[in-house]
């Protein structure tokens, strides 16, 4: 049977924002907002890339991630790994 270890972690955007400055991005972002209004910003937008990176970190420790939940000023991850 498989046994599984747990874990959460919390990215804040102050996180997110310093990784972001890292990655060069030029491409134009579409926002879209709740009530359906769509956007495009000009400004370089690393955030996306930022994001990829954090996750893609724990990914390489043998993390699977199960769920993120992203909120105005962090990202609440949950993961899970086989025990060795």
């Amino acid at each position: 049977m498989e046994q599984w270890e747990y874990d959460i972690s919390v990215f804040s955007a102050s996180q997110i924002a310093a990784a972001a400055q890292a990655t060069q991005n030029t491409e134009r972002v579409l926002f879209c907002e709740a009530e359906g209004r769509c956007f495009f910003d000009d400004a370089p937008n690393p955030y996306l890339a930022a994001m990829t990176g954090v996750l893609n970190e724990r990914g390489r420790e043998g993390w699977i991630l199960v769920q993120t939940i992203l909120r105005q000023q962090d990202m609440i991850c949950f993961w899970r790994r086989q025990l060795r």
